[in-house]
């Protein structure tokens, strides 16, 4: 029952509203908050910085004291010479030291009462330590002064510590607010360049399907086939051709040994002018270009008067066959070549002939445009490629940074906090 009662009455502690920020009022509320530390800072240290005011003005008054003092006539000679001497070099320092006022904002003011701290001691340590003997009482006076600026500097302390850290945070909320309005014009920049790309690809990829199509409809057209007419003897004549090239390989090459073997036998008989005819021939076989119907029938009587004199002997049918009389080589040689310059110069004009037809112009135009719009489509669909992918890195970044502003907000709060950041627009 007892147990009842007090829970009934019991006082609950009423629970702090969490705290709601739109992300467009985040600035202003940081420039508040801010604002609001300052002035607990101001708050908190101006105990300190008036009780500062106090011990420097007392403290400056006794060292203007020192400098009236009689001193302890009783102490030794020697260590009260010691301290007359080492007194004028302390009050100078410890008046330029005290020369210094503190004033400014909190920080200021701190870093001008830790520097006349620092001097302070420095200077007690320094040639006060020579003076205690000779002015007891002053310098107990000034050593308490000291020890109350140090008590106040060091309470100053605490609450510098909580306002940097307040700040600190402040400018962390601050930078996460930057980030995600930055994050928010690159991702903007980033969809536009998708969009942008994505249309010139498009564009590209129109402009591919669209020749491909204007070369599939070439088939159609009653020149196309005109062409295909010229490459069908096109085909032909280069079979002609290549027949009459083969046929001309095989009688250069049983036309070069049987010459060869000529050759030695003219040379060994000392038989000077035949070896030449010979000589000629063979130069015009193995020669570039040279034409080798001329120089066969010079030798030739050369050779059949060998082959009849059994100097000569023939080894196979080719051979027999062509040097069965003066006519026979000569003339399967001017076969052969002429059936391959008829080729040629058929060939020529058939080339001619279907370069001129106009489905083989629009043909040439369309093959050449076709690569280069190949290589922009492709280069279009990289950079695409390249923009979606920084999209998808900023926005994981935006998510990234949104929850940590959300718990920078909260942490500099002191409280549960929401703060209200819009999505980054839908691709």
């Amino acid at each position: 029952m007892f147990k009842q009662l007090r829970d009934l009455f019991r006082r609950t502690e009423p629970e702090e509203e969490s705290l709601k920020l739109s992300f467009d009022d985040l600035p202003a509320w940081l420039d508040a908050r801010d604002e609001e530390i300052g002035r607990e800072l101001s708050g908190a240290i101006a105990p300190s910085r008036e009780a500062i005011r106090g011990t420097l003005d007392h403290l400056r008054e006794a060292i203007a004291g020192m400098e009236r003092a009689e001193g302890n006539e009783e102490v030794h000679p020697r260590l009260r010479d010691i301290s007359k001497k080492a007194l004028p070099g302390f009050t100078k320092s410890m008046g330029q030291i005290l020369s210094h006022e503190p004033s400014g904002d909190p920080e200021a003011f701190y870093a001008t009462a830790a520097e006349i701290l620092k001097g302070s001691l420095k200077a007690l340590k320094g040639q006060g330590k020579y003076l205690s003997s000779v002015y007891p009482e002053e310098m107990k006076e000034v050593r308490a002064a000291v020890k109350d600026l140090g008590r106040e500097v060091n309470t100053m302390n605490e609450p510098l510590a909580r306002a940097r850290d307040g700040r600190h945070q402040v400018e962390d909320v601050r930078e996460s607010h930057a980030s995600l309005l930055r994050i928010r014009e690159e991702y903007a920049a980033a969809e536009g360049q998708v969009r942008e790309y994505g249309a010139a690809l498009a564009e590209a990829e129109s402009a591919i399907h669209k020749t491909e199509e204007e070369l599939s409809a070439l088939n159609q057209r009653p020149d196309y086939a005109r062409k295909q007419e010229i490459e069908e003897r096109l085909r032909a004549l280069d079979a002609t051709a290549e027949e009459a090239g083969r046929e001309m390989a095989t009688l250069r090459t049983t036309v070069v040994h049987v010459f060869r073997k000529a050759g030695k036998v003219a040379e060994k008989a000392g038989d000077s002018a035949a070896a030449a005819s010979i000589d000629r021939a063979l130069d015009a076989y193995t020669g570039d270009g040279d034409d080798p119907v001329g120089p066969t029938e010079e030798a030739m009587p050369v050779i059949l008067a060998m082959i009849g004199q059994g100097d000569l002997p023939l080894k196979n049918q080719d051979e027999l066959r062509l040097f069965s009389d003066a006519e026979t080589l000569p003339a399967a040689m001017k076969r052969a070549l002429e059936q391959q310059h008829d080729c040629r110069t058929k060939r020529a004009a058939e080339q001619e002939a279907r370069a001129a037809l106009p489905a083989v112009v629009e043909e040439q135009r369309l093959e050449t445009a076709l690569p280069g719009l190949r290589r922009e489509a492709e280069a279009k669909a990289a950079a695409k490629a390249r923009a979606e992918s920084q999209r998808e890195t900023l926005q994981a970044s935006y998510a990234a940074e949104r929850e940590s502003l959300r718990s920078r907000t909260a942490a500099l709060a002191g409280r549960d906090t929401e703060v209200e950041v819009p999505d980054l627009p839908s691709p």
